[in-house]
C-alpha cells in the first residue's frame, strides 16, 4: 500500500505543478489509486484454475504483444500492463475544448484534452466550456499511460476487445513510453501510427497472413480509414472557412453527415470543432511516418531511433525534414 500511495501522491504533485486545481488533482489521484488498489498479476491470473479460458487467452495475448512491442518494434521495455485491474467501461473520459472559429484545441498543461475518471465530471467541465463560448466534446478512453515511473495496470474492459484491437492498444501505449515530445498531439498521432503498422505485422506473425484475426482487424481498419479521410476533408474545409471568416459552418457539418451516410456511417449528432479536433489528435499525418519508415527500409529499430532523434520542440517540422 505504501508504494501505491506514493504513486498517487506523485499524480497529485504532477497535476498541481501543471496548474490544475487541488480538487482536480485529488480526484485524479483517487481515481488512479482505485485502479492500483484492485490490480492483479496477469501471470498469476493465467495460472489460476478459476480463470475462464477466454480471459486466459486474452491475457496471454497481452503478454505476447508486450514481448512483440519490445523485441520486434524496438519499443522500450516497460513494466506497464503486467497487471490488470477491474474496470467497467471506459477508464477515463477526455474533455476537448476548441474556439468556435478554430480547430486548435485548448491545451491542458500541454495536452489537447483533460481526463476525468468519472463521466459526469467530464460532462460538467465540457458544459462549462460551452458556457464560455467554446465548442466541447467528451470522449471515452479505454486505457492510458501515466507520465510517471508508474506500472500502469491494464483495464479489464479492453480484454473484451478482438485480438487485433487489444494488441494494437498495447503497442500504442508502449510507444508513449518510448518516444515523447513536447507536442502531445504529435505523440498521440505517432503512437496511433506505430500501433496500426505494428499490429498488422504482429497478427500476420502470430495467426498467419490469411487468418480471420488479421482479416477482422483489417476490415475494422478500413472502416476507420474511411471515416478518418472524411474528418480530414471536413477539417480542411472548416479551416478554409474560418480563414475567410463569417458564419455558415453548419452547412459543412451537414455536408459531412451526408457524405458519411453514403458509406453507411453516422457522425455524432453534436458535431463541432472539438469533435473534429479530437479525431485529428490521433490521426495527424500518417503519410509522413510511412515515408520515414520506408526511408529506413522498414527497419523498426532505425525508425524508432529516428523518431527519438526528432526535435522535441517542433516534431512535425522535424519529421517532414527527416522523411524526405
Amino acid at each position: 500500500m505504501g508504494r501505491t500511495l506514493s504513486r498517487a501522491l506523485g499524480l497529485v504533485l504532477l497535476a498541481v505543478l501543471g496548474g490544475c486545481s487541488p480538487l482536480y488533482a485529488y480526484r485524479s489521484a483517487a481515481g488512479h489509486l482505485a485502479l492500483l488498489w484492485r490490480q492483479r498479476s496477469i501471470e498469476k491470473t493465467i495460472s489460476d484454475p478459476a480463470t475462464s479460458p477466454g480471459r486466459r487467452e486474452h491475457l496471454k495475448l497481452v503478454l505476447d504483444a508486450r514481448r512483440f512491442a519490445v523485441e520486434h518494434v524496438a519499443l522500450s521495455p516497460s513494466r506497464d500492463y503486467r497487471d490488470w485491474t477491474p474496470v467497467d467501461g471506459a477508464v477515463t473520459w477526455l474533455v476537448y475544448a476548441c474556439p468556435r472559429d478554430s480547430l486548435s484545441p485548448k491545451l491542458f498543461f500541454g495536452y489537447p484534452y483533460k481526463g476525468h475518471f468519472r463521466r459526469e465530471q467530464a460532462e460538467r467541465e465540457a458544459a462549462a466550456w460551452e458556457k464560455k463560448g467554446f465548442d466541447s466534446t467528451v470522449v471515452p478512453a479505454s486505457a492510458y499511460n501515466t507520465p510517471l515511473p508508474i506500472s500502469d495496470p491494464l483495464p479489464s474492459s479492453v480484454l473484451l476487445y478482438a485480438p487485433g484491437d487489444l494488441a494494437e492498444l498495447i503497442i500504442h501505449e508502449f510507444t508513449h513510453g518510448t518516444v515523447n515530445t513536447r507536442d502531445q498531439s504529435f505523440n498521440e498521432a505517432m503512437a496511433s501510427w506505430v500501433g496500426e503498422r505494428g499490429v498488422k505485422e504482429y497478427l500476420a506473425g502470430r495467426f498467419g497472413p490469411d487468418s480471420p484475426e488479421l482479416a477482422e482487424w483489417e476490415s475494422g481498419r478500413a472502416r476507420s480509414e474511411t471515416l478518418g479521410v472524411l474528418y480530414d476533408e471536413l477539417a480542411k474545409l472548416l479551416e478554409e472557412h474560418y480563414n475567410k471568416g463569417g458564419p455558415g459552418r453548419e452547412k459543412l457539418f451537414d455536408w459531412a453527415r451526408a457524405e458519411a451516410a453514403k458509406t453507411g456511417r453516422e457522425l455524432p449528432e453534436k458535431l463541432n470543432n472539438a469533435v473534429v479536433a479530437s479525431h485529428r489528435t490521433y490521426r495527424g499525418e500518417p503519410a509522413l511516418f510511412d515515408a520515414l519508415h520506408a526511408k529506413n527500409g522498414g527497419d523498426w529499430r532505425k525508425t524508432v531511433a529516428s523518431l527519438k532523434a526528432l526535435d522535441r520542440r517542433s516534431p512535425w517540422d522535424a519529421l517532414r525534414a527527416a522523411s524526405r
